[in-house]
């Protein structure tokens, strides 16, 4: 009996690594941003041609985009000229982390950028750079992407793709803007 007993310990100490399910980790997938080949930081560029319309309209344009699009412009708009047709804005939006097993989604942080622009007769260019986390330190997202780095975060990857698809939506919202005038309200008297 001793013996019997002896065995089946035995079978079950060493089955039991065959039996243990492993927590498999998913994968790592790093969306991919688009990439300045200059710095080699992730940055957002695009001339757009806007026939017939000139450098000021383009400005106005600009301008009233910005002033409606951010809650508060006058924090993020840092410089205005109408001259040189330029507008430097520098603004940040929330990132979350994936939601846990109860679907409560909680906070993540600040993820700050400077979008600039420059017009033209015809045309405009857009720039969003320096896109970082806010921290205490500067954070560049581009950490985000270094999965062998011994302070990689498994929730990296999710908040490039909450990085990428905000900022799309920054993009078609300002291309909107851009592409029509503002109708004027006319008041009947």
């Amino acid at each position: 009996m001793k013996s019997l007993f002896a065995i089946l310990i035995c079978f079950f100490v060493l089955a039991s690594p065959l039996v243990a399910q492993k927590n498999k980790q998913q994968p790592v997938v790093i969306p991919e941003l688009p990439v300045d080949s200059s710095t080699g930081l992730y940055s957002y560029i695009k001339v757009v041609e806007v026939a017939g319309i000139s450098k000021a309209d383009l400005y106005k344009r600009a301008f009233t985009w910005a002033n409606t699009y951010y809650k508060n412009p006058a924090d993020v708009i840092r410089e205005k000229n109408p001259e040189e047709g330029k507008l430097l804005i520098k603004a940040r939006f929330k990132i979350s982390n994936e939601a846990d097993k109860k679907g409560v989604v909680t906070g993540a942080g600040d993820v700050m950028y400077t979008l600039s622009l420059a017009l033209k007769e015809g045309k405009y260019r857009y720039e969003i750079t320096k896109i970082g986390w806010q921290q205490t330190s500067a954070f560049p997202i581009e950490r985000w992407k270094d999965a062998g780095s011994p302070s990689f975060n498994p929730s990296y990857p999710y908040y490039l793709k909450q990085t990428d698809e905000k900022i799309k939506e920054i993009i078609a919202a300002l291309e909107k803007g851009m592409s029509s005038d503002a109708k004027e309200k006319k008041e009947d008297w």
